[in-house]
């Protein structure tokens, strides 16, 4: 359980710490990070993130994810090795990140550009990455 706690963390502070930068970016600009990255500021707006109620329940659906894994932990084969309980971590800190964004900002602060793919966080990484490494065998 701790594996849990301790990736949820660290992909937590990750996520805020690089939105935080990337928002210090003026508006417009972009800067090349490599060859085929660039970091430009994305605010994810959607109109269903300024309903509070929706929000809430946004809340208690984490919750319940992160509730419905410990269960599953507990009393099932299911998320018994490090990597499994890592990679719970990391998806359940991605998630937590995004709905900071939410609940703070009524959106969503994208800024990873790959030219081809729609711009996205560490939280968007933690989060696919986080459920491959959990259903890993």
């Amino acid at each position: 359980m701790l594996y849990i706690f301790f990736s949820a963390a660290a992909l937590l502070i990750l996520d805020q710490s690089s939105k935080q930068a990337a928002q210090r970016i003026p508006p417009g600009r972009s800067c090349s990070f490599a060859y085929f990255v660039r970091i430009h500021l994305v605010a994810n707006v959607n109109r269903i993130y300024k309903n509070r109620s929706v929000r809430i329940a946004m809340v208690w659906v984490w919750f319940g994810a992160m509730m419905s894994a410990a269960v599953l932990s507990h009393i099932g084969p299911w998320f018994q090795g490090q990597v499994s309980e890592i990679g719970l971590g990391l998806a359940f800190g991605g998630a937590a990140g995004n709905l900071l964004d939410i609940w703070r900002r009524q959106s969503v602060v994208d800024f990873i550009d790959l030219g081809w793919w729609p711009a996205f966080n560490f939280a968007d990484v933690g989060i696919v990455a986080g459920l491959l490494l959990a259903f890993w065998p």
